[in-house]
């Protein structure tokens, strides 16, 4: 009778090599299972950077479509005396820019019943600078003394910038004094979207003097 007794008791527990063996697998299972979610959890957080990355560069795109289908074909005093020579500045290195820069005034620049103490035209700049894609605008188009504009960083890790315009071909370089150009072209090398390239019709204006 004691010998059941016993024979039950043994067999009622379990060893110590079984219960190294289910803490094992239990510990294979924990950790599979943390890997699994670390993956899910980096997956996020790529997918929810990639997905503001790419709002960033949307807003960016309007911004731009929104200068330059809306550029005015107004001269801007570059001094207290004398208009500038031409309807858009183009050139290499221009304003500090690293590759291209560009300078135009836009119109659109909404103020209601002129009650903003600036002008309803925008006189705008884009450049490369320290690998930032930047906007930079005054608040008033015309010189004035200690006027320092205003910057946008728009993209950051930007490799090139380049603008083209066109009139019956491609040009590099905008020279006219008196017409703007049929379009225009930006481009640009994102480090996370490779090339951009994006092409806009100018309307045709009337020179404002």
């Amino acid at each position: 009778m004691r010998s059941i007794k016993r024979l039950r008791t043994k067999t009622l527990g379990f060893t110590l090599i079984e219960m190294l063996v289910a803490i094992s697998i239990f510990a294979s299972l924990s950790l599979a299972a943390y890997q699994v979610l670390q993956g899910v959890i980096r997956s996020a957080d790529i997918s929810k950077r990639h997905t503001e990355q790419l709002k960033k560069l949307q807003h960016t795109m309007l911004i731009i479509e929104q200068d330059f289908t809306q550029i005015s074909a107004r001269k801007v005093r570059d001094d207290a005396d004398s208009p500038s020579k031409g309807l858009i500045k183009s050139a290499k290195y221009l304003f500090s820019s690293e590759d291209q820069g560009i300078e135009f005034t836009r119109l659109g620049w909404s103020n209601p019943l002129g009650r903003l103490p600036r002008s309803n035209l925008l006189r705008v700049r884009y450049r490369l600078y320290e690998g930032q894609l930047q906007r930079l605008y005054f608040l008033y188009p015309d010189f004035i003394v200690g006027q320092e504009p205003q910057m946008q960083v728009l993209l950051e890790d930007i490799e090139s910038l380049e603008f083209r315009f066109w009139n019956a071909k491609w040009q590099t370089r905008w020279q006219s004094k008196t017409a703007l150009p049929t379009g225009i072209e930006i481009s640009f090398k994102s480090e996370k979207f490779g090339d951009i390239v994006r092409q806009f019709l100018i309307p045709s204006v009337v020179i404002y003097k």
